[in-house]
């Protein structure tokens, strides 16, 4: 007479074989939950990366007396005929009080550090980010500290009076984006403003 049931060899089989296809879903779960995690981060550093761009523009887009130079006295508006000038700085209307002052650089590259560095560029290994100053006050940064920004650069042209030229001005954000020791994205934005009012 046939008794129905497994033998032990069919049970100890079987428990073997789920173990090993759970093993590995688990393991492309995990893997899973990982790049998301990894992509959600780059997703947020990114935004920042455009949230500051976007400031950035529209703040020179709206300003005039464009002047270009390392300091943070603006004096008088002159062109920068080469992407390689520090600090630039700018007037602009806000509200009803005009030619507020400002400016912007990148910090020195100490972290969290909001002291500015009259270089247009970064140095090698340091974690810098895009400073802002308003009226000479003091520097608060633009970028999250996953933004590594290693280039900003300024190109201005016809700031200078009586050239009949409407100001324009190029930026340049050249850096990395880091989420983590392996994952790094590097980035090269340039964008082109010129100035809202017209000059006359």
């Amino acid at each position: 007479m046939k008794k129905n049931g497994f033998t032990l060899i069919e049970l100890l089989v079987s428990v073997a074989l789920f173990s090993i296809v759970m093993v590995v879903a688990l393991g492309s779960l995990v893997a899973l939950s990982s790049a998301v995690r990894r992509a959600e981060a780059l997703d947020t550093s990114t935004n920042n990366l455009a949230a500051a761009l976007d400031s950035m523009s529209r703040a020179i887009r709206m300003g005039g007396r464009y002047h270009c130079g390392a300091g943070g006295v603006l004096t008088n508006p002159n062109d920068c005929p080469t992407l390689a000038t520090a600090a630039p700085s700018f007037t602009f209307q806000d509200g009803n009080t005009p030619n507020h002052q400002i400016t912007y650089c990148l910090s020195d590259g100490a972290v969290g550090s909001h002291t500015c560095n009259i270089s247009t560029s970064c140095g090698a290994g340091l974690l810098c980010t895009v400073l802002r100053s308003k009226d000479g006050g003091p520097f608060s940064a633009l970028t999250s500290t996953e933004v590594n920004v290693s280039t900003l650069a300024f190109m201005v042209a016809g700031s200078s009076s009586g050239d009949l030229i409407q100001p324009k001005v190029i930026l340049l954000l050249v850096g990395t984006v880091s989420i983590n020791k392996d994952t790094i994205s590097n980035f090269k934005l340039q964008t082109s403003v010129t100035q809202y009012l017209y000059d006359q």
